[in-house]
C-alpha cells in the first residue's frame, strides 16, 4: 500500500486528491497546511486519515507526496521531499527561477538513481489526443518535423467568461512577481508566460521534440475597468504590469521551426489549448477546446490528396494514475521532474530574450558540462 500525502490544501490540491483517491493500492494518509483548520476540513472532505501543519510530520506518514502549494514554495518543498527519500509529484511550474530548477533537477537525478519516482503535473498530458500525437510523432508517422504551432488562448481579460478579472484568483496573475525589496523578478516573469507558458511549451516540444534556442516577445496591456471599460494600469494600488500576450519562436533540435502563442485577450476562447505538427510525411492537429480525445491526421499517401482523418482516441491514464503506476512498477513514466526543469530552462531563455530586446538566445543547460 502506498501512503500518499499532499502539501497544500487549496483548490488545485483538491484536484490532486480527487484524481488519486480510489486508485488501487493507495492510502490517503495525510495532508499538510500551515492553517490547521483548513487542513482538518480538507482531510475530512477528501478522506485523508490525518491532517498536520508540519511537513516533517507528513513525511513520516507518507511514501509519496504531492507538492501543491503556491509556486514560490515548490523548490524548497520538492528538495525536502526528495531529501527524505519520498516519491514526488510537483504541481507546475516546478520552480520560479532557473537556479532553483537546476538544484531540484540535480536532486531528482540522484533520486531517480536510487529508485525514487518523480512527476511534474502538466495537466494537458491527460488528454488522450495529445498522448496519441506524441506516440505517432515518436514512431515516425509524420517524418521529420519541419514546423509546429502551439497556442494557449484565454479570454478573461477581454470578457467576463470566467468572472471579473479583479477577483483575486485572476488579479494575482496580472502583476509581475516581485522580490522582498519590491523589485520585479524579470520582464517575462509571471503573467501569461509564467502561468500557462510552461503548459504550452511542454505541449509543443513534447510532440515536436526539444528546442535548442528561442526568441520571445511579450506585451503587457492595460486592463479594462470592470464598470467603465476604461484602460487601467493598476488596481487597488497593485500594478497590472505582467505580460498578457506572448509569442515565442523556437529552434527545434531536429532543425524545424516552432511557434508558441499565448494570450488572455482571445474573446470566444475561454481556455483553448491547441497544437499542429507538420512533417515530411504528414501532419497532426489537436484542439482540446474542441475535444481532448479527438486527433486529426493527414499521413502518408493521404497528404497528396489533402485528406484528413479524425480519430477519437480512447482515454489514457491521468498523470495521477501514471505517477502511482510508476511507483508500483518501478518504471518512471512521463513527465518527470527533469522535464519540469527543462521547461523552466525554456522560460529562463524567454526572460533572457526579452531582456535582450527579443533576440534569439540559447536555451541553457540544466547541468554544467
Amino acid at each position: 500500500m502506498i501512503r500518499y500525502g499532499i502539501i497544500g490544501t487549496g483548490g488545485m490540491a483538491a484536484a490532486h486528491a480527487r484524481g488519486t483517491r480510489g486508485i488501487d493500492g493507495v492510502e490517503l494518509s495525510a495532508c499538510c497546511d500551515i492553517d490547521a483548520d483548513r487542513a482538518r476540513v480538507f482531510a475530512a472532505e477528501h478522506g485523508f486519515a490525518r491532517s498536520v501543519t508540519r511537513v516533517e510530520d507528513l513525511l513520516e506518514a507518507c511514501d509519496a507526496v504531492a507538492v501543491v502549494t503556491p509556486d514560490a514554495f515548490h523548490a524548497p518543498l520538492s528538495l525536502q521531499v526528495l531529501g527524505a527519500g519520498k516519491h514526488l509529484m510537483c504541481e507546475k511550474p516546478l520552480t520560479t527561477t532557473f537556479e532553483d530548477a537546476q538544484e531540484v533537477a540535480a536532486a531528482a537525478r540522484a533520486a531517480h538513481a536510487a529508485g525514487i519516482v518523480t512527476f511534474i503535473n502538466f495537466t494537458y498530458r491527460d488528454a488522450s489526443a495529445w498522448q496519441e500525437a506524441r506516440r505517432l510523432a515518436a514512431d515516425g508517422a509524420i517524418g521529420e518535423v519541419r514546423h509546429a504551432t502551439g497556442r494557449y488562448f484565454q479570454a478573461w481579460l477581454a470578457s467576463n467568461v470566467w468572472g471579473n478579472w479583479t477577483q483575486e484568483n485572476h488579479l494575482w496573475r496580472c502583476g509581475i512577481p516581485r522580490r522582498p525589496d519590491g523589485s520585479p523578478v524579470g520582464p517575462a516573469a509571471g503573467g501569461t508566460l509564467g502561468d500557462v507558458g510552461c503548459h504550452i511549451l511542454d505541449f509543443l516540444t513534447g510532440v515536436a521534440g526539444p528546442a535548442t534556442a528561442l526568441r520571445c516577445s511579450v506585451r503587457s496591456f492595460p486592463a479594462p475597468h470592470p464598470t467603465t471599460g476604461a484602460p487601467v494600469t493598476e488596481w487597488e494600488g497593485r500594478p497590472l504590469d505582467a505580460n498578457s500576450s506572448v509569442a515565442v519562436e523556437l529552434d527545434l533540435d531536429g532543425g524545424g521551426l516552432g511557434l508558441v502563442e499565448s494570450t488572455r485577450w482571445a474573446s470566444g476562447h475561454p481556455n483553448q489549448v491547441a497544437l499542429g505538427v507538420y512533417g515530411t510525411l504528414g501532419s497532426l492537429e489537436i484542439d482540446l477546446e474542441d475535444s481532448p480525445t479527438r486527433l486529426r491526421h493527414c499521413l502518408g499517401e493521404a497528404r497528396h490528396r489533402a485528406a484528413w482523418t479524425s480519430v477519437d482516441v480512447a482515454a489514457t491514464p491521468s498523470n495521477f494514475q501514471r505517477f502511482i503506476r510508476s511507483i508500483q512498477t518501478g518504471e518512471q513514466d512521463q513527465a518527470d521532474v527533469l522535464r519540469g526543469a527543462e521547461i523552466q530552462a525554456c522560460l529562463e531563455a524567454c526572460d533572457r530574450s526579452v531582456r535582450a530586446g527579443g533576440t534569439r538566445v540559447p536555451i541553457p543547460s540544466l547541468f554544467a558540462g
